[in-house]
């Protein structure tokens, strides 16, 4: 019989697993540090790209109040355009009725009245003069009121003059028109 000494044979078989023993033992901590490593790579990618994202979205947030403020100042000036629009035309219409007041007032006036006085304060109109009789200034009153620039009228003072005619004041308050 023939005897084979195993025990070189024994020895690299032990020293093989041993080897791969060795490189299972150290690949593992390896492994697990790429895992780390790529789980910790992958959270960073992910925050500088929420990062990114949350800058972007800032910077079109401030686009969006500039463009807020910029409509807000516009509305704002628009309406102080239309409030000055709407002064201007409540003048124009002011004027206008002072204008047809002063071309009507000669037909407002019965022939047996004459003025002697027109004074103009805030917010009324002072009319003085002298009438043939009372029915010639309670006509005059009636066709002041028929104005819209006049809604209340009120009669002051009536003197009989010693010369029959009669002395009367009228008080015109005035009111701004809004339109025709």
């Amino acid at each position: 019989m023939l005897t084979v000494n195993l025990l070189p044979w024994r020895i690299q078989q032990w020293q093989r697993q041993r080897q791969r023993s060795l490189m299972i033992l150290a690949s593992a901590p390896v492994t697990a540090l790429l895992v780390v490593l790529s789980g910790g790579w992958q959270g960073y990618h992910a925050e500088q790209q929420q990062r990114a994202e949350q800058h972007a979205v800032s910077q079109r947030l401030s686009v969006l109040e500039q463009h807020l403020h910029a409509r807000q100042a516009l509305l704002q000036q628009r309406d102080l355009l239309a409030q000055a629009q709407r002064r201007q035309q409540t003048r124009q219409w002011q004027h206008l009725a002072w204008q047809q007041f002063w071309q009507q007032l000669p037909q407002l006036m019965p022939e047996t009245l004459w003025l002697s006085r027109i004074e103009r304060r805030q917010g009324q109109l002072l009319l003085e003069g002298v009438a043939s009789g009372m029915a010639a200034v309670s006509d005059f009153r009636d066709q002041l009121a028929t104005l819209p620039l006049f809604p209340i009228i009120r009669q002051g003072n009536v003197q009989r003059q010693p010369d029959g005619h009669y002395r009367f004041t009228l008080r015109a308050q005035v009111q701004e028109v809004s339109g025709e």
